[in-house]
């Protein structure tokens, strides 16, 4: 029993050296494989690549996995330093890789599209939202991301998405992670990880992905501004008298060079501008009526869409356009030096004053 125990207890003795053995030699090729055949560097580091201007040849990128491979099966005490290193090279050769073997140091200086962000070319049935159902993202994220006001586009667009619910934002002069999300509605940590932005940070006209992230109403590209709220008022000049009577007035802007034979910013040059056929010698506004009269123009108390309104009240009386005849017998006007010099005002002048002006058809 005895010889018997001894046999069986080399025999299993015996059958360990080939694994023995096979783990020598390819610790041994390992080792010796990765000594830089250039520089007689030893070491696998990252150190090594970046002294090397971050070229790691193809062969050192298989001698990493296998160095990683038996670090975590043997346990070893670096097995996740040594993995650590293999990841980072792996993303470095997954970056592009040249003709000869060799692995360019990345450009992270000068990026253009973030890794989560796919660019999809329209074809022909498709639409934002049977590409959103695609991607399993919302039509809104798309739209947002490429300025889009309906879910229409055309074939053989190209459309930027996000890989996950949010928005593709191009980085412009003066953001920052913080400030991105603080607008879009995110957080600068999932920015910068999202992006890789750990080390390049932000490249102006990069395009990244804001996740969570949405426009503010007023950036998105349906959004109407809301009418301008007009104040109902009623403007009296006592040296205008009854005639002066104005409602929803609105300051249509100040006019500079509009040339002309009349005073500049002057009532009588806003009323010229408007009728170019008018003679350019009828004076003051106070006598524009008699003399237009006399030059054969129809003048009277009957108001009409492209006549000119005019009124003798005041020191040198005053004149202005009549863009519109209203179906309650008001009139809508426009106006220049209505108190203000090159000032043009737009306003409604009631029915009950419409009568105090003679029209100059």
């Amino acid at each position: 029993m005895t010889r018997e125990r001894k046999k069986t207890r080399f025999s299993w003795m015996k059958g360990l050296i080939p694994y023995v053995l096979a783990s020598g030699l390819i610790i041994g090729l390992v080792f010796y494989g990765s000594l830089d055949k250039q520089s007689g560097d030893a070491t696998l580091s990252l150190d090594s690549f970046a002294a090397n201007d971050y070229n790691v040849s193809v062969d050192q990128l298989s001698e990493l996995y296998v160095v990683a491979d038996l670090s975590d099966a043997l346990g070893l005490a670096s097995a996740s330093d040594v993995a650590s290193n293999y990841m980072v090279t792996t993303t470095m050769y997954d970056s592009g890789q040249t003709s000869a073997g060799k692995l360019e140091k990345p450009n992270l200086t000068n990026i253009v599209v973030s890794r989560g962000v796919i660019e999809h070319v329209v074809e022909e049935g498709e639409n934002i939202d049977t590409i959103a159902a695609k991607y399993k993202v919302s039509a809104d994220n798309i739209r947002w991301s490429n300025n889009l006001k309906t879910v229409d586009v055309a074939v053989g667009t190209v459309l930027s998405l996000p890989s996950t619910n949010g928005i593709v934002y191009t980085v412009k002069a003066g953001d920052t992670a913080e400030s991105i999300a603080e607008k879009y509605g995110s957080t600068a940590e999932e920015i910068i990880s999202l992006n890789d932005l750990e080390v390049s940070g932000l490249s102006e006209g990069a395009k990244i992905i804001v996740k969570g992230g949405s426009l503010p109403e007023t950036e998105r590209p349906e959004y109407v501004p809301p009418a301008p709220v007009v104040q109902r008022r009623t403007y009296t000049y006592t040296y205008l008298g009854s005639t002066s009577e104005r409602q929803d007035v609105q300051v249509v802007g100040y006019f500079y060079g509009l040339g002309g034979p009349y005073g500049a910013g002057q009532c009588t040059q806003w009323a010229w501008y408007n009728r170019k056929d008018l003679p350019s010698n009828l004076g003051n506004a106070n006598a524009w009526a008699a003399r237009a009269a006399a030059m054969g123009y129809l003048v009277n108390r009957t108001p009409a869409a492209g006549a000119v309104f005019q009124t003798s009240s005041g020191w040198y009386g005053h004149v202005g356009y009549v863009e519109a005849v209203n179906s309650d017998g008001s009139i809508v006007v426009t106006e220049m030096n209505y108190g203000v010099n090159y000032r043009v005002i737009r306003s409604t002048i009631p029915a009950s004053a419409v009568g105090n002006f003679n029209y100059i058809h």
